[in-house]
């Protein structure tokens, strides 16, 4: 099975050149709507890592022994001269 095909049947059929003008937005249009798209994801997705790291830092601080080991994952530890 070629990618064509794949692409066909999970899109569809791509529209007729006469169809698919009347469907485009301006730049005018268009800028304004999908920039304030990204930059609303943006902020979401940090507020989310955010929240995510507080969790699992909170997690870490009241089970005994895990920030150590943690640290000692994420620190470098240089081999010893020999």
């Amino acid at each position: 099975m070629n990618a064509s095909l794949v692409k066909r049947l999970l899109v569809g059929a791509p529209k007729p050149s006469e169809q698919a003008r009347h469907e485009r937005l301006s730049k005018v249009v268009a800028l304004p709507v999908f920039s304030s798209d990204a930059l609303s994801s943006v902020a979401y997705a940090t507020e989310e890592i955010l929240l995510v790291l507080v969790t699992a830092g909170a997690a870490a601080a009241t089970r005994p022994g895990v920030a150590p080991r943690f640290a000692r994952l994420t620190m470098y530890d240089p081999p010893p001269d020999g």
